[in-house]
């Protein structure tokens, strides 16, 4: 997937990970599955050739290249 087929709905998804730190509480506020909301990120981290987050046992944590993006 190029960056210019994604989908706003996956940035949107990016958007509440970021915010809540997990899937699980991105996909509730957003209305998704786990799973959905994690293809979404997935998609992303693909498109853009680079991992979005840090998976640790305390949440997803934002990269580099994630803060760049919210910015």
């Amino acid at each position: 997937m190029t960056l210019d087929h994604i989908s706003w709905d996956h940035y949107r998804t990016f958007l509440a990970v970021v915010e809540t730190g997990s899937l699980s509480a991105a996909a509730r506020q957003l209305g998704l599955t786990q799973p959905t909301a994690g293809r979404h990120i997935e998609a992303l981290e693909l498109a853009f050739g680079a991992p979005l987050f840090l998976r640790t046992p305390q949440g997803l944590l934002p990269t580099e290249k994630a803060l760049a993006m919210k910015a």
